[in-house]
Parts: structure tokens; sequence; C-alpha cells
């Protein structure tokens, strides 16, 4: 099977258009806004270049959304009409407040609009395409070069390249500032720029087809006689000669185009997954594609410390990738894994904690009001699959980051201004205790579990629930108080034992509830703090509370985990622009719904897979650890959505509940289903 033949690249890149839910699915309220905004840009897997349709609109640079953070996005009938080609794209975020889409390539005749329409998109792994006027526009991309081809329909074309584009390009908003821009022409097909944005200084070449021609202001270059136009454009943070380097070294346009798939169908191929439902094939593929598109791979052209190690950018939402994103790609690949934890551990040793957020910007703090601890939760995460790291560096790393100055409140005050920083704290000192205990550091052992315990204190033992008094990030008391904790049987009985703590996810979940109305008018912020106050979850549309479904397993209802994934699976993903519930994130939806569709939760900065109810038939993935493992689900249907029995290399795993490492060492996970609890 050829796998790229069944990726959407358009999957979520628009305004959410899903199936009308029914049954539980129809109880829960979305919080966040109503798209998954994700783009169709040429890129390898976790590629440093992406090049992709410039319109203007938010998050990405295409489309015509307006910036927005709840309900429907509202629309600005300029983002319909095409500007030209940009580089460097973020993948299903938000407002993370810087956007890219550096040199914007633009091919016009001399009566070009500025903005045009555009029509016969087309789009496959690692390349696009559209046509303009009479213009076919054609993108791929290799690990460092953008390739474009322009084939103009009569005489008189030409190319031009804006490098002073910084961001989005939407009506009322200033445009982002490019600073110390300097453009060279070196030779008569070869420019140069360089200039710093966002605070980093980068380095622009560009070689074209034909003679360049550079003005103050403009940089532009005539068709040939062929009419075809072609440019390979790079961007370095190491130096101008690393950026001609790479243009020097790019194959020709179809040379790359078909490496660049077949780079795509190797690394989709590493979860082979099977469906009786045909068109399960396409939601699933296109979910792993864009899963295994960031965080990107700048190895080499470190802007923070010595440049020779390996590099990583755009963990743009960390607090959410590193719950399902990151995991995934510590199970399925072993180098990636590896560069993603230097850079985290370098970027502790260089900056003395670990960012909540990370791209190319010099504001390494900006996304500190998240969360806490979340390149901690990822390392120990990595660590438990097995990734080769130094596990007592790690350690030194995660201590100095728990003991910063900017986390006293936890280490010294005992309190945080949130509930969620509380649990964040407790349960990254009581993994990273647990870890040091293991490798003899019995004195950092001595030093977390007592700051371990203070988890307790922000939950009421009336109600079973977080507390009110704190601010919550993205949802409310409810969102976060079912998330598995370090020590579920104590958290359970704080809730009034396993009944109660199952009557309260009922409560969360819906059961027995009216249904809701989701919230469609982006004027309207009072149906979403309405909503709020239902104590609702947020339906997959955001990543707040994705693995509260799972916790019904320490309470010994597996049947209820299993009856929320399936009611999600089934009414909050499809296929095409509108299948995504909401901001992708980096990712971390989309490989939500690829661990979803396969039977197991990953549990970030823990040793345990939870068991889940797959949709797959059966599945085979090639593990970082060099094992596979098989999935076989038998008596599998849309009805048949309990698990009456699972089965780990032939033991039966009564608790639903599989170590990581017996995971990471492969063997085959059988599941048996039934229409019944």
């Amino acid at each position: 099977m050829k796998y790229t033949d069944h990726v959407n690249v358009f999957q979520g890149n628009g305004e959410i258009d899903l199936p009308s839910p029914k049954g539980i699915a129809a109880k829960w309220f979305f919080i966040k806004a109503g798209c998954g905004n994700t783009n169709p840009a040429a890129v390898l897997p976790f590629g440093a270049m992406s090049v992709g349709p410039f319109t203007g609109g938010y998050p990405t640079g295409y489309g015509d959304h307006l910036p927005n953070s709840h309900s429907r996005p509202e629309h600005f009938p300029e983002g319909k009409k095409l500007i030209g080609f940009s580089h460097l794209h973020q993948s299903g975020t938000g407002a993370i407040g810087f956007y890219y889409n550096y040199a914007v390539v633009t091919p016009v005749y001399d009566t070009s609009e500025f903005r045009r329409d555009y029509k016969d998109e087309k789009a496959y792994p690692g390349y696009y395409s559209l046509k303009t006027e009479d213009i076919l526009c054609e993108l791929t991309v290799n690990e460092r070069t953008a390739l474009h081809r322009y084939s103009f329909g009569k005489n008189g074309g030409r190319v031009k390249i804006d490098f002073t584009n910084n961001g989005l390009l939407i009506p009322g908003q200033e445009k982002a500032r490019v600073n110390e821009l300097k453009i060279q022409k070196e030779d008569s097909f070869t420019v140069t720029a360089e200039a710093v944005i966002e605070g980093i200084r980068l380095y622009f070449a560009a070689r074209c087809n034909n003679e360049v021609s550079v003005t103050e202001d403009e940089v532009s270059f005539s068709a040939p006689e062929d009419r075809i136009s072609e440019i390979k454009l790079s961007i370095s943070f190491d130096s101008l000669k690393a950026a001609i380097r790479n243009i020097e070294s790019a194959l020709s346009f179809d040379e790359t185009r078909k490496a660049a798939l077949k780079k795509w169908d190797e690394k989709l191929s590493l979860i082979k997954a099977s469906f009786d439902d045909e068109s399960l094939y396409e939601i699933f593929y296109s979910n792993l594609y864009h899963s295994l598109i960031k965080p990107s791979d700048w190895s080499g052209e470190s802007f923070v410390y010595e440049k020779c190690k390996p590099f990583m950018t755009d963990f743009a939402t960390l607090w959410d990738m590193y719950k399902t994103a990151l995991p995934l790609i510590f199970m399925t690949d072993k180098k990636v894994s590896e560069n993603i934890c230097e850079t985290l551990m370098s970027l502790g040793e260089a900056l003395g904690n670990i960012p909540n957020g990370f791209g190319i910007t010099d504001k390494f703090n900006e996304h500190s009001y998240q969360a806490r601890m979340l390149g901690a939760y990822s390392l120990i995460t990595a660590y438990e699959y097995g990734i080769d790291l130094d596990v007592r560096r790690m350690l030194n790393v995660i201590r100095t980051d728990i003991f910063a100055d900017n986390k006293r409140d936890f280490t010294v005050d005992g309190r945080c201004a949130s509930h969620t920083f509380m649990l964040d704290m407790a349960d990254a000192c009581r993994f990273t205790a647990d870890i040091a205990k293991d490798v003899g550091d019995n004195e950092l052992y001595e030093l977390l579990m007592p700051l371990a315990s203070q988890w307790r204190k922000v939950y009421s033992e009336e109600t079973g629930l977080l507390l009110d008094d704190s601010e919550y990030y993205e949802g409310t008391k409810y969102n976060y108080s079912f998330r598995q904790m370090a020590d579920m049987k104590e958290r359970i009985e704080i809730a009034g034992g396993k009944e109660a703590f199952v009557r309260l996810l009922d409560d969360f979940f819906g059961y027995g509830k009216e249904d809701t109305v989701q919230p469609t008018d982006p004027h309207n912020y009072k149906i979403v703090e309405d909503g709020m106050k239902l104590g609702r979850f947020e339906g997959f549309n955001n990543e707040s509370d994705t693995e509260a479904p799972f916790s019904y397993i320490y309470a010994d209802r597996h049947d209820k985990t299993a009856e929320i994934i399936r009611a999600g699976m089934k009414y909050m993903f499809t296929s095409g622009r509108g299948g995504i519930p909401g901001n992708n994130d980096s990712g971390a939806l989309s490989s939500y719904y690829v661990l979803n569709a396969l039977g197991i939760y990953p549990l970030a900065g823990q040793k345990v897979f939870l068991i889940g109810s797959p949709i797959c038939r059966s599945a085979s993935i090639s593990l970082s650890s060099g094992k596979t493992l098989n999935i076989e689900v038998n008596d599998n249907s849309e009805e048949s959505i309990y698990v009456k029995r699972v089965m780990f290399n032939g033991k039966e795993i009564k608790d639903f509940r599989i170590p990581a490492n017996d995971i990471m060492n492969g063997g085959t996970l059988i599941f048996f289903m039934s229409d019944k609890p």
C-alpha cells in the first residue's frame, strides 16, 4: 500500500464541518475555536523548510480566517485571494504571537493585482500547486531548501521576492517588522538577504534560472524563453554561506518532489493500519501526516547553544504536544526523539528552565502561564520509552527547572496561583524522584518526595474536585479535575471512593444531562462563559481534558472509557478541511486520533499505556526500539465498542494498563470486542 495515497493534506485547514453529534457526544461543550488551523504547505516530516500559499490569514498565513479563540472564526474576503508563496509556517496553532511566512515569492505580470483569485489547488505530501491567472504554480521541498516552479501561459511573466514580510496580513493589524534587512546580488542568478526577525538573525539565499534584478525594495527576475521560472530558496540560522550551500546541493524540482513523496511514504509506513470502513484510511493517515510535521529539525543551526548539536524548533504548543504528539514520536522515531531530547536538555542548561513553547523567536518565556514542567514530562516520557539519553544529565536539567526562581511559589511557598501548576509540579517531582531512586540518586529522591505530596492541597474533600480559588487556563476546575495523577488511589479516595468518582466523571461527560448548543458566534462570548459553567468535557475540541476519559479505568469502569472514546472518534473527526474539531496545535489533536484509533493511550511522564477502544481492524507499529507492536482486533464494529478481553503477548490484561517498557519491547496486543459492557 502507498500510504501517501490516503493523505488529504487539506485535512483540518478550515472551519469545522463535523457529523451532527448524537448520544453522549451531544452533551459536550466546545470552548475553543471551531477550526483546525492546519495548512497545506509542502514540507518534509519534521522538516525545517516549508513552502505554501500565502493569503495573510490567521494563524498559518493560509485561508481567510481572522484571529479567533472561540466559536466559528470570522472571515475576511481578501483572504480568499492569493498574495504569493511564503516560507516557514505554524501548524494548527492559535494565538502564539509569531507566525513566520518569510520571503514571499510571487509570480506576476505587470498588470497583476496584489491579491488575485486562484483555483485548482492540488497537494500531496511534499508537493503543492494551484493556478492563478494563467500561471501554474508548483512547490516542493527538501530538508533545507524550497523549490518553486512557475509556468506562465504567455510572455511577460516575472517572479518577485519580498523579504520584508513577517507574519500575517490581516485587515486592521499592523505588519510585523523585519529589522536590519540587507539584500545583496551575489551573481547574475543568485541573491542573498540577511535580517533580524523576532529577535533571531536569519540568512536567505535564492537562485533563479534567469538573471536577477535587485533594487532597494524589490528582488525580481523575468521568466526565460520557455516561460518556466524556477527558484531555489533556503533559510539558515547559521550564515549566508550555509544558505548558499543548501541551494547549491538541491536536486531538480521533479527529483526533489519524488524524493519528498518517498520520505513521507516511508515515515507514514511506520504505522500500518487496516480498517473495515474504507473511509477511515483517509482520516487516519491524514491525521498521522499532521502528527509528523512538528517540531522542525534545524540541527546544526542552534541560535541558543552550540551549533554542532541537534536543534529542534516549533514546540509552539508544548502544553498540548507533550500529551500525545511527542509520545507518538517517542514510540516510533528513534532519531527524531533523540534530537528532541537533546534540544530540551540543552535549552534547559542554557536558559535555566525549559520553556513551555519554543520557536524561531527570542521570547523564550512568552507562554509560561499555560502550565509547568512540560519539558520534564516530555523527557521523562522519552526515558520511559527507552530513548537513549544521559539520565543523570536529564535529572540535573529537571532539578534546575524545578528549583528555578520562577517556581519558588511551589518549592518555597507551597502554593501556586493556578492549581494546575500545583498538579504539574507535584507529579513532575514524583516522576523525577522515582527515576532518581532507580539510578541511585537518593539525595534527589529525598529532596523531591515531600514536594510531590503537595497536590493534595488543591483538591476539595467536600466536592472531590479541584478548589475554586484558582485561575484555569482554557477551561475550569472540571476540565483539570480528572487528569491521571501519580497516586490515583488517593485521588479517588479524596472523591469519596470509586463509585463517587464515577458519579463525578458521569456529570463531567454529561450522562443523564441535556444536550448542549455549541457556540458559533465569535462576538458572543457569553455563550462560552455560560457553557463553561456547565463543567462539561470539551469534546476533543481542546487538549485540556483529553486524558479524562481514561480516568474511568481507575474506578473499574472501562466501559465508560470506551463509550466516550468511540463517540469522540465518530463525531469529532471526519475527512476534509473541516475534519479536525479544534486547533490541531502542532499535531496534538491529530496524534490523539491516531493513538485512539490504535486503542492505546500514553500517560505523559508515566511508565504506562492505558487501553482504549480501537477502531482499527489491525495494525503493525514499527517502534523506536527496533521492535514491532502488532495489534489485532476481533469482532470490532460500530456497535461492538466494549473491550470484553484484551491479551498482550499471551497474558490477559485485566486492569487495562500495560507498562511502557513492555509496549516498547513489542509483541502482540489482541482485543476481543463486544456490543455489551
